[in-house]
Parts: structure tokens; C-alpha cells; sequence
């Protein structure tokens, strides 16, 4: 697959499952200093908390569970940087040793970050891993929450497309994880916890996040049975959590798994999956196109198939919560013209 030097890896498969919760130590840093000494009197004395994130979307987690005495701040915003390729600068890696609170998506993804400080004070969904990002770590066990697999079958009475989300890699590997309701959920309650310990003065809570994501998990989970295929395996975890059925051809998707380039098979079989009319609609990610993907949504708006857009990360003004919100409405928009007699997003 042909990208510019920013954007030559379009997804990581690093670690098997993300983790239903970490053991965490106590951060060995403060915000004026890397010593252990300040980082104790700091936290005895009610001094506020720093974090750092790498992505404003963990920073938004952090933000929805803790205000008062607690300053967020995320290396990567926006949509215009791909954080598969983001190579952090000596001030953010400062600023991140100088950190109480580091939080990460984990696995290969943003170990730009993580690896370069403590782990004792990392917040993570999936595990961390010992390999730099451009290695892959096939090999970790899988995890409480990933273990709750969402393996039911759908049948079709179509060849090629009687599997279940289970035989179908994904989920366990993918390191889109903030789509993901359980992970947001689990590192917001991480993230409480975490600076209570640091600072029993600190104003933190978890109780209204947690009660958006379950709303929205509920959401998902009535999405209908329809087919989707993605231009890259962007929404893995919210087709795990619901009734859509990923028919993106093997080839092409095992290939985006591994970050490496389709090939003209790969590509040929998706181009006949959209112009035999088998796609309810297509799954693009605007923010890592290819010449390929691009081919692709061209071949979707010549057959009329709609396209449903989600991105690695939202645009700089827009809160990844309420994007995720705007992400699974798109979806039940479609469901709802998919099947007009039946309104499955009520």
C-alpha cells in the first residue's frame, strides 16, 4: 500500500486483548521534577496532578472523570497527524517524565510515549509492550475483558459469508482500541482511582462517564445485522459489540492487520464485494487514505453504496466523546435506511 513518509503503517497488531484493569504503582514524578523525593512530598502535600496523554482522546477520558487539582494535557490533536508515524519531540518526552500520570492506548500504537517514561505510572487499555512500534507482539495472553468474546454467528444464506465475529481476527488485535466501550470505561475508572491515590484532595469522578458509555454500549449493541467491510479495521470493537458483520475480504484485511500492502487480488476482491451489490455500506478512514482506500471509496460512490467516515481521532474542537456519539449515530443512520421498516436504533 503507497503512503507519504507520515503515514506508511495503517494499523498495528500488537498485543492480543486489551486489559480489563492494570496493576499501577504509584508515580515516581512530579510536575517540577523526575526525583522520587518531590514526587512524595508532592503527593503528600495535596499538590495538583499532571497528566499526559498521548492522544487528545485519552485526554478527553481524562478530562470527563477529573477536574479540580488535576491538569491534562495530550501530545497528539487533531485529525491532520496520523499517531500510527507520530515521532514525539525532546519536550513532549520531557514533559511526559515530568508527568505524575501518563495515559496510553498501549501495544505498539503510541509506545512513542510510554516507553519513554515509567511504566509504574502508565494508564493503559491494552497491554504495554516490550517491543518498539514498529515491532508486532503477537504473543501476550489475552485479558478478562477481550476474553468476554462476542462470538455469535450470522448467517446469511450467502457463500462466502456464514462466520462469526470470533474466526474473524480483529478485536483482540487491534489497536483502535478507544472504540471500544469497555476499554474507555475501564481506563476512566483507572484514572480516578489513580489520582485519588496521588491526591485524596483532587475532585474526580467516574459515575457520569461511566453512564454515558453504557448508554452508548446499548446503542451499539442494537445495531442490526447488516454487512459493512472497512477500508481498515477502524471499528472492530464496535462490530464486536454489536450485530454488524464485517464481510471485508480475508486477504485484504489480513494485510492491513500486518501492515503490509494489499495486494492486487486483495484489492480486486473488494472491488468485486462492492460492485456485486453485497455491502450495506463501507467503512473509511479519511485520516489514513491510500491511493488503494481511495480507490475503493470511488468504486462505493459509483455503486451507490454509502460510506460511513471515522477517523483515528477527531477534528481538534470536537470532544472524542461526543465524535464517538456522532460515530455510532452515523451507523444508526444507516441501519435505519437499510432496513426503513424497522427502527433498530430506538
Amino acid at each position: 500500500m503507497t503512503r507519504s513518509k507520515t503515514s506508511q503503517r495503517i494499523i498495528r497488531t500488537g498485543a492480543a486483548a486489551f486489559a480489563a484493569g492494570s496493576l499501577f504503582l504509584v508515580s515516581a514524578c512530579s510536575n517540577n521534577s523526575t526525583s522520587s523525593n518531590s514526587s512524595s512530598s508532592a503527593a503528600a502535600s495535596g499538590d495538583g496532578v499532571h497528566i499526559v496523554t498521548s492522544t487528545s482522546i485519552w485526554a478527553d477520558v481524562a478530562k470527563a472523570v477529573a477536574s479540580d487539582g488535576v491538569t491534562v494535557d495530550p501530545i497528539v490533536t487533531g485529525n491532520n497527524i496520523d499517531p500510527h508515524d507520530f515521532e514525539p519531540s525532546a519536550a513532549d518526552i520531557a514533559k511526559a517524565k515530568e508527568a505524575n500520570l501518563v495515559i496510553a492506548g498501549g501495544g505498539g500504537y503510541d509506545a512513542w510515549l510510554y516507553k519513554a517514561v515509567d511504566e509504574d505510572k502508565v494508564i493503559h487499555a491494552l497491554p504495554l509492550t516490550d517491543h518498539d512500534h514498529h515491532d508486532h507482539d503477537h504473543g501476550e495472553a489475552s485479558q478478562s475483558q477481550t476474553e468476554e468474546s462476542h462470538s455469535h454467528d450470522h448467517k446469511h444464506g450467502e457463500e462466502g459469508h456464514n462466520h462469526s465475529h470470533a474466526d474473524r481476527e480483529g478485536a483482540e488485535t487491534n489497536e483502535h482500541v478507544w472504540y471500544s466501550v469497555d476499554a474507555l470505561t475501564q481506563v476512566a475508572n483507572d484514572v480516578a482511582s489513580r489520582v485519588k491515590e496521588l491526591n485524596p484532595d483532587a475532585k474526580v469522578n467516574s459515575d457520569d462517564i461511566d453512564a454515558r458509555l453504557a448508554k452508548l454500549k446499548d446503542r451499539i449493541a442494537k445495531l442490526p445485522h447488516l454487512h459493512v467491510a472497512q477500508t481498515e479495521p477502524i471499528a472492530d470493537y464496535i462490530i464486536k459489540d454489536s450485530e454488524l458483520h464485517d464481510v471485508t475480504p480475508e486477504g485484504y484485511r489480513s494485510a492491513t492487520l500486518n501492515e503490509s500492502e494489499p495486494s492486487a487480488a486483495d484489492l480486486q476482491a473488494f472491488l468485486e464485494l462492492i460492485n456485486k451489490g453485497e455491502l450495506d455500506f463501507l467503512i473509511y478512514n479519511p485520516q489514513t487514505e491510500t491511493d488503494m482506500t481511495k480507490q475503493i471509496h470511488d468504486a462505493a460512490v459509483a455503486k451507490g453504496v454509502p460510506i460511513v467516515e471515522i477517523a483515528e481521532t477527531p477534528d481538534s474542537n470536537q470532544n472524542f466523546l461526543d465524535y464517538f456519539e456522532s460515530v455510532v449515530g452515523q451507523l444508526e443512520q444507516q441501519a435505519k435506511a437499510a432496513h426503513p421498516s424497522q427502527d433498530k436504533a430506538a
